[in-house]
């Protein structure tokens, strides 16, 4: 063969080879596009899934508040028809039950067991704060804070200010909801969630009413021992508290009224899904209504333990909603 015989030939196979490289090069790049695309795929389908089970949570908590209500309306109907019967408890006792395949725990609190924040006196906001855990002095200063924080100034009086660790200055109105205990000074994280389970916004009352108290605050206001308040904090129920204890301090005993309610309603789906919700339902509405929902917010998981365990014997013993 001539020189440039050969001369052609390596060409030609140069030419292969480059050919069989773009075609390993080309196949390689397919293959990476349909993972990825498969990858995505997944992703996006469980994010869906995630999407649709949340959802699907979240109106089976919405669910079991209606359902309470609807408790609440008929049983406030049976003691209008026979005014001398036993009326049930709403101190916040959980149930369990089972709507719609998913595990759902109940808890109604009347609002009548709660300090209000707009309405309760220094000394009952200070031996409350004591009692959860503050220093006297820490108390006292938290209390004067939620004082003005809800005490607009009198016509031409030039409005009072403390120093705050807030980076706004107070209200001066009245609470609209206890989610606005964060911007009182002296509130940080911790003692924010310590007090919104213990105060409400929706009876007016200065005093409370021992019977439907929180465990909790009937606990720090008898003068428990700090530890044992805390423990009752975390694990507030069963507990051995005798209701009637006369270390509740007398002057700050106000009876409920029967007017408001907090509904604890918490959801968890077979499939892992949860939803915690917490609805403030009144049963006496000013417009005449049978009752109005006031707030309805993302509640804390308090009971997922126990809907876990549901969840895993398929509902074994417990009852429908």
């Amino acid at each position: 063969m001539t020189p440039i015989g050969r001369s052609a030939s390596a060409r030609r196979k140069r030419r292969a080879g480059f050919a069989l490289l773009a075609v390993i090069w080309g196949t390689g790049l397919i293959a990476m596009m349909v993972v990825a695309f498969m990858t995505s795929g997944r992703l996006r389908l469980q994010t869906a899934h995630n999407i649709a089970g949340a959802t699907g949570a979240n109106f089976i908590a919405e669910s079991a508040v209606n359902l309470a209500t609807l408790t609440l309306l008929s049983k406030r109907g049976a003691a209008v028809a026979a005014p001398n019967a036993e009326t049930d408890v709403y101190d916040g006792a959980p149930s369990f039950c089972v709507l719609d395949g998913a595990a759902v725990a109940l808890a109604v609190e009347e609002e009548g067991g709660k300090i209000d924040l707009n309405a309760a006196t220094p000394q009952l906001l200070q031996l409350a704060l004591v009692g959860v855990g503050l220093e006297e002095r820490a108390a006292r200063d938290v209390a004067n804070s939620i004082v003005l924080f809800r005490t607009a100034p009198a016509p031409n009086q030039i409005a009072l200010t403390l120093a705050s660790d807030k980076p706004i200055e107070p209200k001066q109105g009245l609470f609209e909801t206890v989610m606005e205990l964060d911007q009182v000074s002296g509130v940080d994280a911790v003692l924010f969630r310590a007090l919104i389970p213990l105060v409400t916004v929706h009876t007016r009352s200065p005093g409370i009413d021992p019977h439907v108290s929180p465990p909790t605050l009937f606990a720090a206001l008898s003068g428990y021992p700090v530890e044992q308040v805390r423990l009752l904090a975390a694990t507030p129920y069963p507990n051995q508290i005798d209701r009637r204890d006369a270390r509740f301090p007398s002057n700050f005993v106000q009876p409920a009224d029967h007017g408001a309610y907090l509904i604890h309603a918490e959801a968890l789906l077979a499939s892992g899904q949860t939803s915690a919700k917490d609805a403030i339902i009144d049963m006496r509405p000013s417009n005449g209504k049978q009752f109005a929902l006031k707030e309805m917010r993302r509640g804390p998981s308090r009971y997922a333990q126990r809907l876990r365990e549901m969840i895993a014997t398929n509902g074994a013993g417990v009852p429908d909603c």
